[in-house]
Order: structure tokens, then C-alpha cells, then sequence
């Protein structure tokens, strides 16, 4: 009983990941569907009526039928002859319309998934990005799903048809030849089980050849691939990762070659039996001539679509396994941190009242291995309201995980961080997320015009060109954009017609106006000064007091001009925050901060 149970829930997941493949498929252009239906209908049953139609035009010519009713079959046998090849450009049209439609529907699907996917706790897990090479290959295959199932149900109407015919002949011909295409159907399943897994498996290798590939035709990396004459190297690398990746492959494609060769020979033999009943039965004087004519072509079209019949639903089933891993990995495209009820957050307030605070804050990244020290241990820490706070340590002392808790990319392992006296997951993260301005360390370099690189910082939010303007006027973007031969409506990237490329320094400028885009009541800047001169710093801050008036801003900085702008300055260290106070107070404590001061100042004297 269990293991009826069992298969039952088999069958019925597997219906619903079918179900779920062809509103995906079919959903955005269900005409278009129904179109290509009618025209599966009428192309599946054409090979049913060619034999049936030649046995009574031989029939006919034999016993003398009279001429119109010979010229009407003959006249309808024609057509079954030359419709399909009439058809076949419409077919071809329909099937590339419907192919390009649910490519656009898988891709707005995973899309979709990418969305709600609203912070970092899957995107830096390095297996997630196996999983969305996995998914991304399994777009070509579902936006096959139509083509894939009308094909295979084309031929299993085309199949039963003929199988009817046969079994006018002999039932047990009809049966023989149906048993005869098993072997075929169960062997082709498991080697799409097989190819599947094995291309699943090479998804590691086959993003690092994808990357070789990249780096040696793109900008990025160009010149060291260049002055290093690293091109060779990365060639070696890409054809070693191939033959190991793709030597299975290669392996597996001939097992399967061998085994579709062995399955053609007991296709070949029941064709062959097929056409000795026939003789069989002729020669016993069981057949008229009409007859012999309408089973001969009745055998072949039906060995011929048996053949055709027996590898379709491998590749059905193949595709029910990219669905399955495309479906797996969208339906776990869920947030990673704690989030309200729906209509439960609290609005977040334009200005804060109290400010952040960091109680007894831990974090471990979840990928971490086993045993691992925490990056954050028992933070402690109150960013004022109004107030800007300085972060600063060594490299790898927790700053930029800071930032990652402070933003909601991330959940604090233990510990608690508050906005205003609420816990952050208190609020509505989408209206949390829009009173957060900021520029980061790794920002982006969109492959957009310079406008559409600042205007994103508005979010949802329509920016006006003044917005646009006026913030990269505060950035010193202004000047950036100012040299640029459409201005604002430059595409910042040289394989666009019309496009350029920004210097590091260029690219901080107006990643530094798109984080000060939108009225912000929290602001983070995390190096934002990394890449610019020590003009553009100071002139950058020389407004930065002005922009951050009566907000709440967060520096992280290893340049300690920069820092010292700051109303308090937290120092962490083995993340732990062991010193706190403005600038002054930390020199005259004369520990770590002012260690670190000393150093730094002393280069420039």
C-alpha cells in the first residue's frame, strides 16, 4: 500500500511540474498556443490517413471503381503528401514565436526569483551561484516545453491512429510492434537521467571557462592579461578545465550513440517483421491488393513514428528535470533575514528620533566552515540620531560586516540591532530600504547612460534631471559628466555605440551622487573616498557636513582625514568595538586610534 502511495505521489508532483511548465510556456500568449495546437491536430493525423487513403485509390483502380470517387481519393491522397511540406513554414514560425515567448517568460521568472531574493544570506554562498548556473541552462530548455510536448503528443496521436489501422491487419501485430519500442523508451529515459546529471555536475568548470573566456575579450582585467601575456595561460586553463569537464560528456554521448545504434537494428527488425506479415498474409490470399498497399505504408509510418516516439518522452523527461531545477531554485528564492507580517512593518520614520543601536552583536557568515571564529563578537555600539559615526580597524576586523547588518543584508547571529528602540525586523523592509542612502565599497558600474547611473539611486522613485543634477553637483560628479560627449545621456561603457569608460575615481564621483540621490534618513558610506584624489576628497567633504545634516551617517574609512570629520569615531578590532569617542577624546586616550593616527600622519610629514 505504501508503495502505491508512493507512486501516486509521484505521479501527481510530476503533473504538477508539467502543469506549472505550460502556464510558464503558455501563459503570456495562450492564442498563440491554441494556433499552434490546431496545427498540431491536423499534421498528426495526416500520417493516419495516407495509407488508408492509397489502399482505396489501389482498391478502387482494381475493382473498377467509378473515376470521380478515384480522382477525389487520389486528389486526397495528394494532400496528405504535399500539406505537411506546405505546413512546415508556419510550423516553423509558430514554434519560433511560442520559443522566443516563454524564453522571455523563463527569463522574467527567474528574474522574478532574483527580486525576492532581498538580501545577501544565498547570494554569498558560493554553492548559490552553481544553483543559478544550473537554472540559467535550464532556461533554453524550458522555453522548449511547448515545441517538446506538442511533438511528443503529435506523435502519440499519430502513433494510436496508425496502431488501429495495424490492428486491422493483425491485433497482435499492432501489440508486437507497440512492446517492440519499450526497451527504447525505458533506455533513452535513463540516459537523459544520465546526461542531465552529468552536465549538472560540470556547472563549477563550466562557469570557470566561462570566466577564462570573458577575461581574455573584455576590459576587465585587460591590461594585466596583457602586459603579463596572460592570454596563453588562461587558454591552457580553459582547455584543461574542458577536457576534464566535457571528457564524460564525450564519453557518455558515444555509450549513447552505441546503445541508440543497437535500438535502430530492433527497429530495422521490426519493420522487417512487420513487412513479412504482410507478404505472409498477400501470399495466403488474405490481402487484397488495396490492402497490401494500405498496411505496407501503415507499417512503415508506424515503425517510423514508434522510432521518433520512443526518444520524445526521454527528452519530456529530460526537460521535467530542468524544470524541476529551474522550480527548485526560484520557489527558494525567499528572504534570507526576519521580515514582519505582510501589512505588519512600521513605516520607517524620514528622520530618526533615537538612532541605531548595537546590542551584544554577533555574526557568522553562513557559509562559514565549522568552528570558525565570528566576525562580529558582542558588538556593542549607538549611532546617534543626527550624528555621523566613523568606523575604522584593520583590514578583516569586521567594518564592511557591519555595514551588511546595518543595511538588512544580513540578520545578526546573536544579539540585537535597533532603529528608534524597534528591532529592524519591525519595519516594512521595502520603506526601511528607501530611507537608506549610501555609497559602498564595490559599488556598481552599470551599463547605463551617467544619468540612469545616479537616477537608480531613487529606487522605484522617478528622479527629475534636477534630482540628478543637484546630487551630482554635491559629489563632484558634475565635473565628471561635464566631459563627457552627450553629458548625462553618455553610456558609461565602451562596447556600446557612443560609450566610454570612466577612471576608478570618475566611477566613485557618480556612485557617491547616486547614494546621495534620495532623502535619506541613514546614510553609509563605506570608503568612499578610496579611489579619489586628495582634492576631490577635500572637496567632497567640505559639503558633506552640509549633506548629512540631520541625518544619521555611518563612515567607514582607512584615511583618518576623512575620519576625523566624524562626532564619534568606533574602533573595531578582532570584531569587537574597543574604543568609542570623537577624535580628539580618542587621541587623548592614546591607544589604538591614535596609534593608528600616528602612523598614517606621519607619512605626510
Amino acid at each position: 500500500m505504501s508503495a502505491v502511495r508512493g507512486l501516486a505521489g509521484r505521479v501527481r508532483s510530476t503533473a504538477v511540474l508539467y502543469a506549472r511548465g505550460a502556464r510558464l510556456a503558455y501563459a503570456h500568449r495562450p492564442g498563440l498556443a491554441a494556433g499552434t495546437l490546431a496545427l498540431l491536430a491536423t499534421t498528426s493525423l495526416l500520417p493516419v490517413l495516407q495509407p488508408w487513403l492509397l489502399g482505396e485509390v489501389v482498391d478502387g483502380l482494381g475493382q473498377g471503381g467509378g473515376p470521380a470517387t478515384i480522382t477525389l481519393l487520389a486528389a486526397g491522397y495528394a494532400l496528405t503528401l504535399v500539406l505537411p511540406a506546405l505546413l512546415v513554414p508556419v510550423r516553423q514560425s509558430l514554434d519560433s514565436s511560442l520559443d522566443a515567448h516563454a524564453l522571455g517568460a523563463v527569463d522574467r521568472h527567474v528574474l522574478d526569483a532574483g527580486g525576492r531574493l532581498v538580501d545577501l544570506t544565498r547570494i554569498e554562498r558560493p554553492a548559490f551561484h552553481d544553483e543559478a548556473q544550473r537554472a540559467t541552462s535550464s532556461a533554453s530548455w524550458v522555453s522548449r516545453f511547448g515545441i517538446l510536448t506538442q511533438q511528443t503528443a503529435g506523435q502519440g496521436v499519430t502513433v494510436l491512429g496508425l496502431l488501429l489501422l495495424v490492428a486491422g491487419l493483425s491485433p497482435w501485430v499492432a501489440v508486437a510492434l507497440a512492446v517492440s519500442v519499450v526497451p527504447h523508451l525505458v533506455a533513452y529515459r535513463r540516459m537523459s537521467w544520465q546526461q542531465w546529471q552529468t552536465m549538472a555536475d560540470q556547472s563549477r568548470p563550466a562557469r570557470e571557462m566561462d570566466y577564462c573566456v570573458r577575461l581574455t575579450t573584455s576590459a576587465d582585467g585587460a591590461k594585466e592579461v596583457r602586459v603579463f601575456g596572460l592570454g596563453e595561460w588562461f587558454l591552457r586553463r580553459y582547455q584543461r578545465l574542458f577536457r576534464a569537464a566535457y571528457g564524460e560528456v564525450r564519453r557518455l554521448r558515444l555509450r549513447h550513440l552505441a546503445v541508440s545504434a543497437g535500438f535502430g537494428l530492433l527497429h530495422a527488425l521490426a519493420l522487417a517483421g512487420g513487412f513479412w506479415y504482410v507478404a505472409h498474409q498477400a501470399g495466403a490470399g488474405r490481402l487484397a491488393v488495396g490492402d497490401v498497399a494500405l498496411y505496407v505504408n501503415a507499417v512503415v509510418q508506424l515503425e517510423a513514428g514508434l522510432f521518433g516516439l520512443s526518444m520524445s518522452p526521454g527528452m519530456v523527461f529530460e526537460l521535467g528535470l530542468y524544470l524541476r531545477q529551474l522550480f527548485a531554485f526560484t520557489d527558494a528564492a525567499a528572504p534570507g533575514i526576519a521580515l514582519p507580517p505582510a501589512a505588519a512593518g512600521l513605516p520607517a520614520p524620514a528622520r530618526h528620533h533615537e538612532g541605531v543601536d548595537f546590542t551584544d552583536v554577533a555574526f557568522t557568515y553562513p557559509n562559514a566552515s565549522a568552528g570558525s571564529e565570528p566576525i562580529l563578537r558582542g558588538v556593542n555600539a549607538a549611532l546617534p540620531a543626527g550624528t555621523v559615526t566613523a568606523v575604522v580597524g584593520d583590514n578583516g576586523a569586521g567594518k564592511s560586516t557591519l555595514v551588511k547588518l546595518l543595511t538588512t543584508m544580513y540578520d545578526p547571529t546573536a544579539g540585537y540591532l535597533r532603529l528608534d528602540g524597534r528591532p529592524l525586523s519591525a519595519y516594512d523592509l521595502a520603506s526601511l530600504r528607501a530611507s537608506t542612502g549610501g555609497v559602498f565599497q564595490d559599488f556598481a558600474r552599470f551599463a547605463l547612460t551617467a544619468g540612469e547611473n545616479i537616477a537608480v539611486g531613487a529606487g522605484d522613485a522617478t528622479a527629475t534631471p534636477e534630482q540628478i543634477r543637484a546630487a551630482a553637483r554635491a559629489a563632484g560628479a558634475d565635473s565628471v559628466v561635464a566631459t563627457l560627449p552627450d553629458d548625462y545621456d553618455t553610456p558609461l561603457i565602451r562596447t556600446f555605440d557612443g560609450g566610454v569608460d570612466l577612471s576608478g575615481g570618475q566611477w566613485q564621483k557618480l556612485a557617491t551622487a547616486r547614494g546621495l540621490l534620495r532623502d535619506a534618513a541613514l546614510v553609509v558610506l563605506d570608503e568612499p573616498t578610496a579611489a579619489l584624489d586628495v582634492d576631490a576628497e577635500r572637496r567632497l567633504f567640505d559639503t558633506f557636513r552640509t549633506l548629512l545634516a540631520g541625518r544619521t551617517g555611518v563612515l567607514v574609512s582607512h584615511r583618518f582625514s576623512t575620519v576625523r570629520m566624524a562626532d564619534q569615531i568606533l574602533v573595531l578590532e578582532n570584531g569587537v568595538v574597543v574604543e568609542a569617542g570623537s577624535h580628539t577624546d580618542l587621541l587623548a586616550l592614546d591607544g589604538r586610534y591614535a596609534a593608528m593616527f600616528e602612523m598614517q600622519a606621519g607619512r605626510y610629514r
